[in-house]
């Protein structure tokens, strides 16, 4: 039985004003001075970004509130997928269960609450693979009126600021070894799409080394599992690389969900299911919001386009 908080790791590059505020946030929780952070930075890809690297040294060194920091600098450029497999497998050796934020993601005030109290609640439920922080907004996606719950399970994993267990996650197949098989079986291929139709693209995008990421094998990995990922009703998260450089999916800036989050509304006390099922009602109202607000283009042309910005080949989330 899980008797203290989870411990939190936090993966930074060369954002360090975006650094600043997610961290900032998560300082700002009321369990951070109950909590241990470690804090993984990146290396330079080369010379010329050196001190946007150090800068971001810089914040994470100076932060406090923590019941300990800890923080790993990188001496080379593992670059997205590498270093976050890399800092997860390294953390899940040491610990049981582990609260993950990115450089862009800002958790609010009682989010690591949230976090806790989810992670004590299903560690006993293998069919959970992760706790997430982020959902769409009531603007664009409601609950039924006789829904119970103030979560929901979806066939999907969520990586805007999230919490998963050394079971759930040691053993990820990060290579993705029977990718033949599975691209053979179009049964396989509509029961992970049955979490969104972008999710086979975007393992092939992975696969064929068009993206770098490490995301869409643990969502991969759940569905090969069976297992469920939690998603508040009200958002825990906000995403802020979306209206800056984050290398996150763009949506057009005006109509964008994560510029509508109020994170004000998040509850301390959140009533969550007791069994581990999905709402086939809630499965397709997420589905269409998804689909409404995926971008036209497809996933290499937009990564295409983000390379030639900020000279950056991959993708953060899906």
């Amino acid at each position: 039985m899980q008797n203290k908080n989870a411990h939190i790791a936090v993966f930074a590059f060369n954002r360090p004003d975006n650094l600043t505020q997610t961290l900032a946030a998560l300082a700002a929780n009321e369990l951070a001075d109950q909590s241990h952070v470690t804090i993984f930075c990146d290396g330079p890809r080369n010379e010329a970004e050196r001190a946007k690297t150090d800068a971001v040294r810089a914040v994470a060194r100076s932060i406090q509130g923590f019941a300990s920091l800890r923080v790993v600098e990188r001496e080379v450029n593992l670059g997205c997928g590498p270093a976050i497999i890399t800092g997860l497998e390294e953390m899940f050796a040491e610990h049981e269960s582990l609260i993950i934020i990115e450089d862009d993601i800002v958790l609010a005030k009682n989010g690591l609450k949230w976090f806790n109290t989810c992670l004590k609640k299903y560690e006993n439920s293998p069919e959970v693979l992760a706790i997430a922080a982020w959902s769409y907004p009531e603007r664009f996606m409601t609950l039924p009126t006789d829904y119970a719950y103030d979560a929901y399970f979806l066939p999907r994993f969520q990586c805007w600021g999230w919490a998963s267990w050394r079971d759930r996650i040691q053993g990820v197949d990060w290579l993705v070894s029977d990718s033949d098989s599975f691209f053979a079986s179009p049964e396989q291929m509509a029961g992970f799409a049955r979490g969104g139709e972008d999710l086979v693209p975007t393992l092939k995008a992975q696969l064929t080394k068009q993206i770098n990421t490490w995301d869409i094998q643990v969502a991969y990995n759940g569905f090969k599992r069976g297992q469920y990922t939690l998603v508040p009703k009200y958002p825990y998260s906000t995403n802020i690389g979306t209206q800056g450089e984050g290398t996150h999916v763009e949506n057009s800036r005006d109509k964008h969900p994560t510029l509508y989050i109020d994170l004000t509304r998040s509850l301390d006390a959140p009533r969550l299911p007791e069994k581990v099922v999905v709402d086939e009602k809630i499965l397709t109202n997420f589905r269409a919001v998804l689909q409404r607000y995926t971008p036209k283009e497809s996933l290499w042309q937009r990564l295409q386009k983000r390379a030639k910005s900020i000279g950056k080949v991959y993708l953060d989330c899906f």
